[in-house]
């Protein structure tokens, strides 16, 4: 009888694990919606709240440092 019981459990742990990967490759959403630093860069530079300058000296460092 003690097979039965580790067998079931064995059999619960894999088809849990398999349903964990399979969540979290088909989940919409993998960064839970966050913006990326550029984008927040825009919508300061599009709001009005730093100069022209500011915003180009901005972007170029983070095209710099995200290789983009």
């Amino acid at each position: 009888m003690e097979f039965i019981g580790y067998g079931l459990l064995c059999t619960l742990l894999f088809v849990g694990v398999v349903f964990m990967l399979l969540y979290e490759l088909f989940s919409p959403s993998k960064d839970g919606g966050k913006e990326s630093p550029l984008d927040v860069l825009r919508k300061k530079y599009a709001s009005v709240e730093m100069s022209t300058e500011a915003y180009e000296e901005r972007k170029e460092v983070l095209e710099r440092d995200l290789k983009i």
